[in-house]
């Protein structure tokens, strides 16, 4: 939506096309850049949702959860492959920092 602040819309449209609920505080950035096929800038975020949960159907599509070991067999552009990958390094960093913190009495 205009004016739309891009973390806001990726709450918004995961719970519009997954009816999961996202809290802000569980929505992080990992990167974002200029898609020029799009002509638009291109913003990728991940999340951390309590479990997983069953989805509903999109237009006769099925929609399942799947790890990063298995997205190497979906068919991705080159474009969502890098996506995929530094969000993986990301979300790697991430746990790594989390358990650092944990270990030395931060959180």
């Amino acid at each position: 939506m205009d004016g739309e602040e891009a973390q806001a819309t990726f709450q918004r449209v995961v719970h519009e096309l997954l009816n999961v609920d996202l809290k802000v505080k569980h929505i992080y950035p990992v990167y974002d850049y200029f898609h020029k096929g799009l002509d638009k800038v291109n913003f990728v975020f991940y999340a951390e949702v309590g479990k997983n949960q069953n989805f509903d159907s999109i237009n006769d599509d099925v929609l399942s959860w799947v790890s990063f070991q298995e997205t190497p067999k979906l068919l991705f552009s080159t474009q969502t492959k890098q996506d995929v990958v530094v969000g993986q390094r990301v979300i790697n960093l991430k746990e790594r920092v989390d358990e650092a913190n944990e270990e030395n009495g931060y959180l």
